[in-house]
């Protein structure tokens, strides 16, 4: 509201007083009006004065809202000193008038505390009146907040100037929070009362300002209101714990609340007495925990021992690793605890057969692993109990128990970099003797665990153990048991990277050795061992060479499977020391050799395939260049059945920067392999591989090709063609749609409407229906970028959008064609695309269930199950429709049909009461009967919907509904 010229300051405020927008938009404009120095601002105060000590508290209420409102417009810099003491002393002075204005008062308040010049005593002074005269408690919930904020801003901006306040200001910040219950004022107050305690002396108000605190812990707190939603339990509960154990002095009164809470039959309330003493030591020290130390083990113990619920176990294991590297400062004393801890958990390690002995196991690494000194400690006791149980033992399982513990505890000495024999005390244990006379043993699960604890000593084992070692190992892969020879190959890689010269030797002396004479099964094994290994650089160098020359030379079938499966599950790797790509392409010309790899088994085609693929993908331009110069000449001719899926699969992987001078009689070469051939891998391949080249070829190319293609295309389609090659050209326009979709070419719309108006063809209508979803398929992995193809954000939402809005253009007998593209592509599509379209999808759905298109219903049904969980407005709307439908179902001849109905009917099993209730009985009738059916997974089915139904409406049940 702009000030009028023919009215004065004192009429617009008349005016204003009486309209609440008015006000805020007088407000806005005077503030604006002081800070370009239109109207002074005690030219203004002055103006609001008479409303300010009027006897009527409205108008006074009134007047103090306009100036709260005008200086929280205001910059924080712009108001000076002198006019900050002013405004202070005046709200001060407001502070002690009638309750209602209060509001407003703390308004202003909150605006003058974030002013930059506002003088040093201010501060206080606001602080002393406010702690007087406001009562805080005894405000609604906003005033609080706005106590709250003021204090927040002061305590973080202005500490220094309200600390010559002393006890009076942490008295005043006690009485105000002191019993507040909103829990976001709490986290307010949590968040910023941990920097006040610490930098703030407490003095003798110090255990009055924990117990404040304290009495909300443990918390217990569960929203009430929508405007509690934002708040957890957790985050209280995370934001308290600090507040708790802000200084040392707290110490006396935390750690007896936390033995006291941890007693609690509630579970949150040792979680949270746990979580506390883990962060809380860690402030208090040595020297405050040292009393409560034996209180505190036998608190601790209880939750470690047994430990049945695994989460307060591991939340107290972590509060006890905590403690100790507090106290692990004071040498003796932490060793006394330490040896308390072992007294008390011996008697549970002396039998492994014992219940307790895991749990104690599980604590005495814990505690093991905070440091080497404890660690000693530790194995001094542990160490002779299990070696005296493992040699008298004779059942597996116990043995089994032992070398864990043992594994473990090698595993945190190898940390600090030493072994058991390093111990004085434990240097007549010879462990990997130990663990070298059990590798005889039959239990499998043993021997894997004893070729782990040998791996882990392997900085520990002399040259006579490790060469028994490696006999046992090449031993374990010839025996053919396909668990411990996995582990082998990871024992062989570990020792590689201290042994490498032994590795070597043992590859080529003992795993290469007579490889050309030995049996098929054997020599799998070895492969599969010598396959894993080759990750390694220096080994790959000798053995990779080797593998693929068998491949080429052998005629046994099992080899060569052997051979191309461990080959593609080696180049599939994440991770390797070098580039084996790279390696089998130009030392082992691996490429050379599978294109000149003669079979007509169609897995040993994939495989070579897929290796081809993998290892063109990784090669640099000018090697992929290199290829396409060898190679490409035999796309310009007919090629062989026998080596189109090769072939291709050699070319999907090339840049976009490589043409291929894809020219006509290639692609009627490809053409013609994609609709024409009688197998269906050599049309798929040629659809795949076409594409392909469609989506990266430069623009130019792609016209002529296109318009190329397209003739084809409607050629094959002509009425007097065979119905199979119309499908087969069909599945191919649709591969060629995709690829033009994807990288965005100009005329793809074009294409994907005319792919779109095949639904209405009387004789593949149906069949480009079920194909539809090809255009967006989530399983793709051929047309992606790792194979440098152009895709297209967004490119799935174009192509279900479209075809969502054709809705329109299908009518009548060609409608279920339509339907069955859409039910089939939303299987394809994320989650949240769904979710923007229900109310113009369902209708559609409800459609597709009422059809006579069996496979119909069944994926309608499917995308059913997905978004009944929405609980959106239209699926209640249309229960009347939906509900007596599912149940004409539920009768179904096909059994999945008959299952996803039951489904369905548990999804609305959730909806409000309301609305479900009159439907409740004619769905029991109907379940009692299903209950019957003759297949066993529809009886169970129906089970578990007739009782989530039964249930709808008992008593307190869906009760937040």
């Amino acid at each position: 509201m702009a000030l009028s010229p023919n009215f004065d300051l004192k009429e617009q405020l008349d005016i204003s007083f009486k309209d609440t927008t008015a006000l805020s938009s007088l407000c806005r404009n005077i503030a604006s009006k002081i800070e370009s120095g239109s109207i002074k601002l005690y030219t203004f105060v002055e103006i609001l004065g008479s409303y300010m000590t009027d006897q009527n508290v409205l108008t006074r209420e009134k007047g103090v809202t306009t100036l709260s409102s005008v200086l929280s417009q205001l910059p924080q810099d712009y108001l000076t000193e002198s006019e900050l003491y002013f405004i202070t002393t005046f709200y001060c002075d407001r502070m002690k008038d009638h309750y209602s204005i209060i509001p407003s008062v703390l308004n202003g308040i909150q605006a003058i505390v974030n002013m930059i010049h506002l003088p040093q005593n201010a501060s206080s002074s606001l602080l002393r009146v406010m702690f007087e005269h406001v009562q805080c408690q005894s405000q609604l919930l906003p005033e609080r907040c706005k106590i709250y904020l003021v204090l927040k801003s002061l305590i973080e901006n202005r500490l220094n100037d309200i600390k010559p306040m002393g006890p009076d200001l942490v008295y005043g910040i006690i009485s105000s929070m002191d019993g507040e219950r909103d829990p976001n004022n709490l986290m307010l107050l949590f968040n910023i009362l941990p920097h006040f305690i610490k930098s703030f002396p407490l003095g003798h108000l110090t255990e009055e300002m924990f117990e404040v605190m304290a009495c909300y812990f443990p918390v217990d707190f569960n929203p009430s209101g929508i405007e509690d939603l934002n708040v957890t339990r957790e985050d209280l509960a995370e934001k308290l714990t600090p507040c708790l154990c802000a200084i040392p002095e707290f110490a006396d009164y935390c750690l007896p609340l936390i033995i006291d809470k941890s007693y609690s039959t509630l579970r949150v309330a040792k979680l949270d007495s746990l979580n506390l003493l883990r962060e809380s030591v860690q402030i208090f020290g040595l020297s405050k925990i040292e009393s409560y130390l034996p209180d505190l083990w036998t608190t601790l113990k209880k939750e470690v021992i047994p430990g049945r619920d695994v989460e307060i176990r591991d939340t107290a294991l972590q509060a006890i690793t905590s403690l100790i590297n507090i106290i692990s400062v004071d040498e003796t004393v932490c060793k006394n605890f330490i040896d308390k801890i072992i007294v008390d958990v011996k008697s549970s390690l002396c039998d492994v057969q014992l219940s307790l002995y895991r749990p104690a196991q599980t604590l005495l690494e814990t505690i093991a692993a905070i440091n080497k000194t404890i660690c000693v400690q530790i194995l001094q006791i542990i160490i002779p109990l299990c070696i005296g149980q493992y040699s008298t033992k004779n059942s597996f399982n116990d043995k089994i128990a032992l070398i864990e513990t043992l594994n473990n505890l090698m595993k945190i000495c190898s940390n600090y970099n030493f072994c058991f024999q390093d111990v004085p005390e434990l240097s007549w244990t010879n462990i990997p003797q130990t663990y070298l006379d059990s590798l005889t043993v039959e239990n499998i699960e043993l021997k894997s665990k004893i070729f782990f604890g040998l791996t882990i000593q392997k900085a520990y084992l002399n040259g006579v153990q490790r060469s028994i070692l490696y006999n046992a190992i090449c031993n374990e892969i010839e025996a053919g048991c396909d668990k411990i020879q996995i582990i082998c190959h990871t024992t062989i890689i570990d020792f590689a990277t201290l042994y490498l010269e032994e590795i070597i030797m043992l590859v080529k002396e003992r795993l290469l050795s007579n490889i050309d004479e030995m049996e098929v099964e054997l020599l799998k094994r070895r492969i599969k061992a010598l396959s894993a290994i080759a990750k390694i650089h220096e080994l790959g160098c000798i053995i990779l060479p080797k593998i693929v020359t068998i491949l080429t030379d052998t005629v046994n079938t099992d080899i060569c499977i052997t051979i191309l499966l461990n080959i593609q599950k080696l180049i599939a790797l994440k991770k390797s020391d070098y580039n084996i790509h790279q390696f089998l392409y130009k030392e082992c010309h691996i490429i050379d050799k599978l294109i000149l790899y003669e079979t007509n088994i169609i897995d040993h085609k994939m495989l070579i395939s897929n290796i081809c693929q993998l290892i063109v993908r990784n090669l640099t331009i000018e090697e992929q260049r290199a290829i396409v110069a060898k190679y490409a000449v035999a796309l310009d001719t007919k090629i062989p059945e026998t080596d189109v899926t090769v072939m291709m699969n050699l070319f999907i992987s090339l840049r976009r920067d490589i043409d291929l001078n894809l020219n006509n009689d290639m692609a009627e070469n490809l053409y013609n392999l994609a609709t024409n051939n009688s197998n269906l891998d050599i049309r798929q391949t040629s659809c795949k591989f076409l594409s392909v080249l469609l989506n990266k070829i430069k623009v130019s190319d792609l016209d002529r090709i296109v318009s190329y293609l397209e003739n084809k295309i409607n050629n094959n389609l002509s009425a007097d063609n065979d119905i199979k090659l119309k499908q087969h050209t069909v599945n191919f326009q649709i591969w060629m749609t995709k690829a033009l979709v994807m990288r965005g070419y100009a005329k793809s719309q074009y294409f994907l409407e005319n792919l779109t108006l095949l639904l209405t063809h009387d004789e593949i209508g149906q069949f480009v229906g079920e194909q539809y979803q090809i255009l967006v398929n989530k399983y793709e992995d051929i047309l992606i970028t790792e194979n440098f193809c152009d895709v297209k954000i967004f490119y799935k939402q174009r192509v279900f959008e479209y075809l969502l809005r054709q809705n329109i253009n299908f009518t009548s007998a060609m409608r279920q064609n339509y339907l069955i593209a859409l039910v089939h592509l939303l299987e394809q599509m994320p989650e949240e695309l769904l979710f923007l379209h229900l109310t113009e999808l369902v209708p559609l759905l409800i459609e597709s269930l009422s059809l006579s298109n069996e496979y119909l219903v069944l994926w309608t049904l499917m995308s059913f199950k997905l978004l009944l969980d929405t609980k959106h407005d239209i699926f209640s709307d249309n229960l009347q429709c939906i509900i007596p439908r599912l149940l004409q179902l539920s009768t179904h001849r096909i059994m999945d049909v008959r299952i996803a109905v039951l489904e369905c009917l548990v999804h609305y099993a959730n909806y409000p009461i309301i609305l479900i209730n009159p439907y409740k009985q004619t769905v029991l009738d109907k379940l009692g009967v299903i209950i019957d059916d003759r297949k066993r997974l529809v009886r169970k089915a129906a089970v578990n919907a007739r009782t989530r139904w039964y249930l709808v409406g008992a008593s307190g049940e869906q009760s937040k509904e």
